[in-house]
């Protein structure tokens, strides 16, 4: 089932009476699916800016992960979590706090963890989250080693499939590759290997010549070398296309 959109609404006050000018009146975003941790419930507080943090961990539990987060990323949470990936939403006053913190929840989570971060007012925050979640997939998509991602690490990918019309020929692009599940894991191994085809071969546990093969198949697919640097790029932006243009909930419950 496709994720519920997000439902942003001021907190009731109480009162009738509009909030001073300079001092915005609290607001709570009403987000279907997230939570706040048990422990921290009672003193969550409102607040006018979010870190938003996009997380695929493996090896936890999703209420393991939502106690390790809500330890030390501290109160006034919402977590959103299915299979070990989802979403953090917690008070950051700018976006170096933000930073600071995706940093602090990879240390503790340890090394197989992987975290996009953004920053978002509360203005903007279901634009956030969205942005948080397609910068995972793209990190995911691409192979990218486990740690913490921005946009500036995917911008040229981010901006490529942004175009509909471009996104769309990427997508036709890659589709006989995706189509054969022998040749994308190849085309994965090949991007997660830097391009090294002996250290994908190896990940493959497959034969030096098996993959020239393979990689031979994918050029005549696509029109595009995955051994050459141009055509590895076109291939992993056109891989990225190709993931964002599924269904997120879909995405993410392949990995």
């Amino acid at each position: 089932m496709a994720a519920q959109p997000l439902l942003l609404q001021p907190e009731p006050t109480g009162s009738a009476q509009p909030a001073p000018a300079d001092r915005p009146a609290p607001v709570r975003p009403l987000l279907p699916g997230f939570v706040t941790p048990a422990e921290l419930a009672e003193s969550a507080a409102p607040t006018q800016s979010w870190a938003i943090l996009g997380v695929q961990a493996l090896g936890f539990t999703d209420y393991a992960l939502t106690r390790m987060i809500g330890r030390f990323c501290g109160t006034g949470i919402l977590v959103r979590l299915s299979g070990g990936r989802g979403h953090v939403l917690a008070p950051a006053g700018d976006r170096q706090q933000a930073l600071r913190l995706a940093r602090r929840m990879r240390a503790e989570l340890g090394d197989a963890v992987w975290i996009s971060v953004t920053w978002r007012p509360f203005q903007e925050l279901a634009g956030g989250v969205r942005e948080a979640e397609d910068i995972l997939r793209i990190v995911c998509a691409l192979g990218r080693q486990p740690g913490v991602h921005q946009l500036d690490d995917v911008a040229v990918e981010f901006a490529v499939v942004s175009n509909p019309e471009v996104s769309r020929r990427l997508t036709a692009l890659i589709e006989p590759v995706v189509s054969r599940p022998e040749l994308l894991r190849t085309l994965e191994a090949l991007i997660a290997a830097d391009g090294n085809r002996a250290r994908a071969a190896a990940d493959l546990v497959i034969h030096r010549s098996t993959i020239d093969y393979r990689l031979g198949r994918i050029e005549a697919l696509t029109g595009h070398s995955p051994v050459r640097v141009r055509g590895l790029q076109t291939l992993c932006t056109a891989l990225a296309a190709h993931t964002l243009a599924r269904p997120r909930s879909a995405s993410a419950s392949d990995r």
